[in-house]
């Protein structure tokens, strides 16, 4: 083989290589120049679709003194369009008919293959817009089988708030107490946003054990701390591009609320032992049943935090202030336990409907579920029987303190019977029956200082 058909292979090779690469008529010509320039004094390259392609590849001097071919493309399907290089100074001797014929089937085959491409590229576009618009079709049709808004103040959240916030991507903060489905309005607002197809992660902040929250949100490099073997992708990494639930947000600690808030005014985040910042893409969705008002004021909370989370607030009315939709909720509960359950439905009376009525549901609509499915299983006939754990009186009135502001007094009254101290003996520690060092940790997470300024 002479050394110029060893070069003309390889040529082909290469070029065959780059088009198979390329998905658009846009990159095809770029790769395809940048593989003819390794092999001739390449000025430019025009691919032409359809335009009337010559019989035979012609070769000749241009007026600026440089080398013009002009050849066919064309596979075994016929002709596709034609094609004109330009090469400085006189390179006619390389540029052989029989190259320029296998030159001109490659960049032929490439552009059948862009132009499949690109059709495919355009239907699944369109499929995507279709099943978009069918999706929030089928929600709105769907809503009353999905999610219950009998009531004037649900039905203002699911049908008007929801389906308005969710075409944006403001961060939300819903507010409620504990058990009201502040998690339903948040996968609500993601299955109607334009990131439905991408991850919706939930995670309980106040379940993440205090030492791993930076890791478990952020993430971490290897080596980043002991047992750290490997680089691990935090929630707000595995979440990009999609919705992430940050459910009892306020019992983050400081420090991880810093970082929470360059994520939601940067879009970056760093994972822990991480050397620059990571970009992401994330609709974040905040939660609590706390009053981040007083947080804040105490120094729990950071300000700048909560004003930045309250960009669109959706506050979510407890069980009891909304009694219209305890009897179609009770139904829906019904349903779906019995079709765990692989039996039929039992009927619900118009005495048991009352005596739920008659409950003032501290637990809100979990309490309701856990009601009925106990219900359901000591119920073995036709209709509903409330089981005997229940009862319908209500709770006392008045606010019930919280268990953070229960932990909080309790730490301050010992601290103020020990004078401040807190190790050793007749210390605020030994008082509780804590260590020290978790007694300090507390006092750090509760934003607590004992007197004289000094933090724990």
């Amino acid at each position: 083989m002479t050394a110029s058909a060893d070069r003309a292979l390889h040529l082909l090779a290469d070029l065959g290589e780059a088009a198979a690469r390329a998905h658009t008529e846009a990159t095809l010509v770029p790769a395809a120049s940048a593989v003819l320039a390794r092999y001739f004094p390449l000025l430019r390259l025009e691919l032409r679709r359809g335009a009337g392609a010559p019989g035979a590849p012609e070769v000749r001097r241009g007026t600026g003194g440089e080398t013009v071919a002009a050849f066919a493309l064309r596979d075994a399907e016929g002709a596709v369009g034609c094609a004109t290089m330009a090469l400085a100074g006189s390179a006619a001797l390389d540029l052989t008919p029989a190259l320029l014929e296998a030159v001109g089937r490659l960049l032929a085959v490439a552009l059948r293959q862009v132009q499949v491409l690109g059709r495919v590229a355009a239907i699944a576009r369109r499929a995507q817009g279709e099943k978009r618009v069918l999706r929030e079709e089928l929600d709105r049709v769907a809503l009353p089988r999905k999610v219950v808004a009998a009531g004037p103040a649900m039905r203002a959240i699911f049908q008007e708030m929801v389906p308005l916030v969710a075409r944006q991507d403001t961060t939300v903060l819903v507010r409620g107490e504990t058990g009201t489905g502040k998690e339903v309005i948040a996968r609500r607002i993601h299955a109607l946003s334009r990131r439905a197809e991408r991850p919706f992660l939930a995670v309980n902040c106040g379940a993440l054990p205090e030492g791993l929250v930076e890791s478990a949100l952020f993430g971490h490099e290897r080596g980043a701390f002991t047992g750290a073997a490997g680089r691990h992708l935090g929630l707000f990494e595995r979440a990009s591009g999609g919705t992430l639930l940050l459910d009892e947000v306020g019992e983050l600690p400081r420090a991880a609320q810093a970082k929470l808030l360059r994520v939601l005014q940067e879009g970056e985040i760093e994972r822990v032992g991480g050397e620059g910042p990571v970009r992401v893409s994330v609709r974040v969705i905040a939660a609590t049943h706390r009053p981040l008002e007083a947080m804040v004021a105490s120094g729990a909370f950071r300000d700048d935090l909560y004003y930045r989370l309250q960009v669109f607030p959706i506050v979510v009315p407890p069980l009891r202030e909304r009694p219209e939709d305890l009897e179609p909720l009770t139904r829906v509960i019904v349903e779906k336990v019995a079709a765990s359950f692989g039996r039929s439905p039992p009927r619900v009376s118009a005495e048991v409907v009352a005596r739920l009525r008659a409950h003032d549901w501290p637990g809100n609509v979990r309490e309701l579920e856990n009601v009925i499915e106990r219900s359901m299983v000591m119920s073995t006939g036709d209709e509903l029987v409330l089981s005997a754990p229940f009862t319908a009186a209500p709770r006392a009135k008045g606010r019930v303190m919280t268990y953070r502001e229960a932990t909080q007094r309790c730490i301050e009254e010992a601290l103020r019977a020990s004078g401040g101290k807190v190790y050793g003996e007749g210390g605020a520690a030994a008082a509780l029956g804590l260590k020290p060092t978790t007694l300090q940790s507390k006092m750090r997470k509760l934003g607590i200082r004992r007197e004289g300024g000094e933090e724990g």
